[in-house]
């Protein structure tokens, strides 16, 4: 039951049909859906049929929601913590979700089906809405006038979705996590579905003419190929796919220059956040507030926790990832692979790639708040006790050890070290 709510929960995540289709168009079907998914998780723990903790990365997940609250409370915005917890519960709901109702094989592979077919259906949408001027329910491509190098102004159009599809640039992230898995069937000589979606999200992936979805997937691609034959395999196709999309690619990637505006931009804005901390560093400036002390977002995820949550919520955030990294190192950096199957090294390369992509597409977008990074994030945690438990492979952290605490805090204050000299040299 519990995983059957939680394919239902990210479909609807994703197609959001109650802001498109008559009839439903604002019903609270999604926020019914999810109280009911919280409640489900809740019944299964006290019942001991699931565990909700059940490694380090849901620790660092607990740990990054209080600090959400303790930016708040920390400057006795009562408001602010109810603002907070409502925008980030499909978060919540999601992350635990997965985590606690995959639990074995067969689940992995048809939650990455999922994800598949809702990624193939967006980009679907943005075929249509390409093609024809308008996707289902009437939305049409998001439109951007540019200067080109010639000094002309054009105009630039850019598919996108609902809801938090909105913006070209969720949408080419959602389609780029799907890549690897995508490939992972091809090399296993699974070809329907990857001939009939590959095009489908490729073609997609340039309408969106985002520049940080098309590096994300370059990342991606080249990250599978290396940690699925352990060569240079993947840098080499990584290469040639740049190359390609340097020459051919959308319009935007020939504005890949740190002399642009936006790029300058940018730049402020990590400034901005990095004073943002000076001034609250223990928890921030509060969740969501940033852009009340700047006029544009961090255009980074990473500088967006440490400004609004602190050196408390950074800790946790780069937690969240260090625990997904920590189990790739154990296979990957310690020749551990021999202790897997074929299927099992095709499943994690795939994860990782993605995962990788999402870390680069993260590096040039706000995006620490939605649900995309932490389906990824999740899956990755699940995906590592599965394969445990059936085979003992490798251990996975079932708890938050000393070492782990310090690797993070290390992790954390290179994090804070490495903005501090960008914006020096910068600025």
């Amino acid at each position: 039951m519990l995983f059957n709510l939680m394919c239902l929960y990210v479909s609807l995540y994703y197609i959001r049909p109650t802001e498109w289709v008559p009839g439903i168009i604002d019903a609270p079907l999604f926020l019914g859906v999810g109280i009911i998914c919280m409640a489900a998780i809740f019944f299964s723990a006290l019942s001991g049929r699931i565990k909700l903790i059940g490694g380090g990365s849901e620790a660092m997940m607990v740990g990054f929601i209080i600090s959400i609250i303790c930016s708040h409370l920390s400057r006795g915005y009562l408001g602010g913590v109810y603002a907070s917890l409502m925008s980030f519960f499909p978060v919540m709901v999601g992350y635990f979700l997965i985590t606690s109702s995959i639990n074995s094989r067969k689940r992995l592979n048809s939650f990455m089906l999922l994800l598949i077919s809702l990624s193939s259906f967006l980009a679907f949408e943005g075929w249509l809405q390409h093609a024809t001027g308008l996707s289902h329910g009437g939305m049409d491509a998001y439109v951007e006038h540019k200067m080109n190098a010639e000094g002309t102004l054009v105009e630039l159009q850019r598919i996108r979705w609902y809801g938090v599809f909105n913006d070209p640039n969720d949408l080419g992230l959602a389609l780029v996590i799907v890549l690897p898995f995508l490939l992972e069937m091809l090399k296993n000589k699974r070809y329907l579905l990857p001939l009939l979606c590959l095009p489908l999200i490729s073609v997609a992936l340039y309408y969106t003419n985002s520049r940080g979805s098309i590096l994300a997937s370059l990342v991606s691609v080249m990250a599978y190929f290396t940690i699925r034959y352990r060569s240079m395999k993947g840098m080499a196709a990584g290469l040639i796919l740049g190359s390609g999309l340097l020459v051919f690619g959308p319009s935007r990637m020939s504005q890949l220059s740190s002399s642009e505006a936006s790029a300058h931009g940018r730049v402020e804005a990590w400034y901005q956040g990095y004073q943002m901390l000076k001034s609250h560093p223990l928890f921030g400036v509060g969740q969501g507030r940033f852009v009340d002390f700047h006029t544009i977002t961090a255009h980074n995820s990473f500088v967006l926790v440490m400004s609004e949550l602190g050196i408390v919520g950074t800790f946790f955030f780069a937690g969240i990832f260090y625990y997904s990294f920590n189990w790739l190192w154990k296979y990957f950096c310690q020749n551990n692979e021999n202790k897997f199957s074929a299927a099992d090294i095709g499943m994690l390369s795939s994860i990782y790639g993605s995962l990788f992509g999402l870390l680069t597409s993260m590096f040039f977008l706000s995006r620490a708040y939605v649900l995309i990074p932490f389906i990824l994030l999740a899956m990755t945690s699940a995906g590592a006790r599965v394969i445990d438990t059936d085979d003992g492979a490798i251990e996975v952290n079932s708890s938050v050890a000393l070492k782990d605490l310090q690797n993070i805090a290390i992790i954390t204050f290179m994090q804070l070290l490495f903005v501090n000299i960008v914006v020096k040299l910068c600025i």
